[in-house]
């Protein structure tokens, strides 16, 4: 693989070399394949636009974010500037390379709203951007050529199976009763986690190598944090769409005009005072007790409240001050 990369190194470097006007386009077209574009983009068609559109893309986010760390940790590739002084890193990541995230996620994502849009011309823009996401992390340096073609392949692949799974699994989870709707959740996310925290644990004693460490600055390739933010998210969203759905109904996303507006900023407000406030909490408490697996849960349930506001709180509390309405499945939209 070596041999490879060091062939590689070539594409980076030419693209590079086109001058800062690309460096600059491409860093901008990179974060429309950064997750945190995603976490502002699926609560607004969520609140905003369809739920149940808004949730079957939040939970392909979150099942390409797990899975591309599982591959990731799997793998253990290392990013073109871990191995050459030669590519600039534009941007720098803690992750392991291959296969690329963006590429990965912009696929099964970008790839799965134009399955649900259904039209010609916003098909062929997700696919154009696609494909520029994935040529922004060879000019950023994040990623080989061969990253970059994984993560279209394992999309692309995870974009089919979700296309073939998602009625049954819908049709199977919707018969269970609210209890097992909620255990299946927990069950899943669990199962999300624990694979990566598996390929961890035969991992042993492996250590990046030191011409690696020497330029990659400061990284965290063995870490859970992807998969268990990914997994609290899950664990929050789909609990929490379950219960608003058994007790009350569905959130009706498309009713209003600045109601949208305001049930999309007071959302993103909660979100934001989640992430940031528990975070202090827990990093103090994380400080303090200095134990991992502490840490590990604590993150963990951090994701769960935020799934949790996004999918359940919050359409609550838009009901409670008139933004928005909820209404019985039966008669909801989708």
């Amino acid at each position: 693989m070596e041999a490879i990369h060091t062939l590689e190194i070539a594409v980076n470097i030419y693209l590079q070399s086109l001058g800062p006007a690309l460096q600059a386009l491409m860093r901008a077209i990179t974060l429309f394949g950064d997750e945190l574009f995603f976490i502002i983009f699926m609560p607004a068609l969520y609140w905003c636009v369809d739920a149940l559109v808004g949730l079957r893309i939040g939970i392909m986010l979150l099942l390409s974010t797990a899975l591309n760390s599982f591959f990731k940790l799997l793998w253990k590739g290392p990013r073109p500037y871990w191995i050459s002084d030669q590519v600039t890193p534009l941007v720098r990541e803690s992750s392991f390379g291959i296969p690329s995230g963006h590429a990965m996620t912009a696929t099964s994502v970008w790839g799965w709203a134009a399955m649900e849009v259904k039209k010609k011309t916003f098909t062929i823009f997700c696919i154009v951007l696609i494909l520029l996401i994935g040529i922004s992390r060879l000019v950023v340096g994040a990623h080989f050529l061969t990253d970059v073609l994984a993560g279209f392949l394992l999309g692309g692949l995870l974009l089919a199976a979700f296309a073939r799974w998602v009625g049954p699994l819908s049709t199977w989870f919707a018969s269970l009763r609210l209890s097992g709707q909620i255990l299946a959740s927990l069950a899943s996310a669990l199962v999300l986690v624990g694979l990566n925290g598996l390929v961890v644990a035969l991992t042993g004693s492996w250590a990046l190598p030191p011409d690696w460490a020497a330029r990659a600055g400061q990284v965290s390739p063995l870490s859970l944090s992807g998969a268990l933010t990914a997994g609290g998210t899950w664990f929050g969203m789909l609990a929490g769409f379950s219960v608003l759905r058994a007790r009350q109904g569905t959130l009706q996303s498309a009713q209003g005009t600045w109601q949208k507006i305001a049930r999309y900023l007071l959302g993103i407000a909660g979100v934001l005072l989640l992430y940031l406030g528990l975070g202090q909490v827990f990093s103090a408490i994380n400080a303090q007790a200095a134990v991992p697996l502490l840490e590990y849960l604590l993150r963990f349930v951090r994701y769960s409240l935020i799934g949790l506001w996004i999918s359940w709180i919050s359409p609550l509390l838009f009901r409670r001050i008139g933004l928005a309405a909820i209404q019985p499945i039966e008669t909801a939209q989708g």
